[in-house]
């Protein structure tokens, strides 16, 4: 202990003519005098302000994600959070995030194909329009739904009109360039039967037809799933079901459309048959290991 302690006086030591710790030489004859220890006073220019902890990298995927969303052009995805934040990831070296200024939940992702644009829609009930060309993405404009709740959103391929379902069951069309509400509002009361006084419930699911744009199919969470004739402005079949909806998606060729349900089962829907669907499916089985399907045809009726 004593040998380090020497070590350390010999670093803390100075004189006025040597170096740090060495011997100082008087300038008449060269010789060596003793050096005397001295504290060194060093001048401190940084201050607090000077250091500020932030995030330069981020790993893996998004915690707690809520939504997402693909450019098939682009080759871009993001990823919604339940704190709000956006994540953008595409090829080597494309890695933005990007938050909306309150920590509300990212509902849905919905890209403009190969625009360099993405709407978002949050749990506030809001939807915003970002713009992704730029270095840093920014929101270009925000819209804000103070008498519903949004519940599902869709944009069609190359199209200015945004699809928005809510709570109450009515789809809203918004604008996509002004980012403004069209006066054209499909009403829940307008799109099911007359006769049916039960409410549908929330919209879950909006899509466009496959053979054509101006069809739009809106499910509803009851079961009801109706096609809206945009142009005509009147329904062209409607189809229910007693099981709840979750997700709806079209065959490629537009002549046929699965639901997803709250027990477990797919149906199977044809356009020239919407009185039952002409298949049901039950992946998941009670016996784990077989899927059962049920097929109706006009001579044989099953019970389910």
């Amino acid at each position: 202990m004593k040998k380090f302690r020497k070590v350390l006086d010999g670093l803390t030591t100075s004189s006025p003519g040597g170096t740090l710790g060495s011997p100082s030489y008087s300038s008449a004859a060269g010789t060596p005098t003793a050096s005397t220890p001295r504290e060194i006073d060093v001048q401190e220019t940084l201050v607090s302000e000077n250091f500020q902890l932030c995030k330069t990298v981020r790993h893996g995927f998004p915690y707690q994600p809520t939504a997402l969303a693909f450019d098939p052009v682009q080759k871009i995805v993001a990823i919604g959070s339940r704190t709000g934040g956006v994540r953008i990831l595409g090829r080597p070296g494309v890695d933005c995030y990007c938050h909306h200024e309150t920590t509300a939940a990212v509902l849905q992702l919905q890209f403009l194909i190969n625009e360099g644009a993405l709407v978002t829609a949050c749990a506030d009930d809001t939807l915003h329009l970002w713009n992704l060309r730029q270095r840093r993405p920014a929101i270009l404009h925000s819209l804000k739904f103070n008498r519903e709740r949004i519940t599902f959103c869709h944009l069609p391929f190359q199209s200015k009109w945004l699809y928005v379902g809510t709570e109450r069951g009515n789809t809203h069309i918004v604008n996509i360039e002004s980012f403004v509400l069209s006066g054209y509002v499909i009403m829940w009361n307008k799109a099911i039967e007359l006769c049916t006084k039960t409410h549908p419930g929330p919209v879950v699911h909006l899509s466009d037809s496959p053979k054509d744009e101006g069809k739009l199919l809106i499910g509803f969470e009851s079961g009801t799933v109706v096609q809206w004739d945009l142009r005509m402005k009147k329904v062209d079949f409607r189809i229910y079901y007693d099981e709840a909806i979750h997700s709806v998606s079209w065959h490629h060729e537009g002549k046929q459309f699965m639901c997803s349900h709250s027990d477990g089962s797919l149906t199977l829907w044809n356009q020239r048959n919407t009185a039952r669907p002409f298949q049901i499916t039950f992946p998941h089985g009670e016996t784990g290991t077989h899927t059962h399907t049920h097929t109706h045809t006009h001579t044989h009726k099953h019970t389910l």
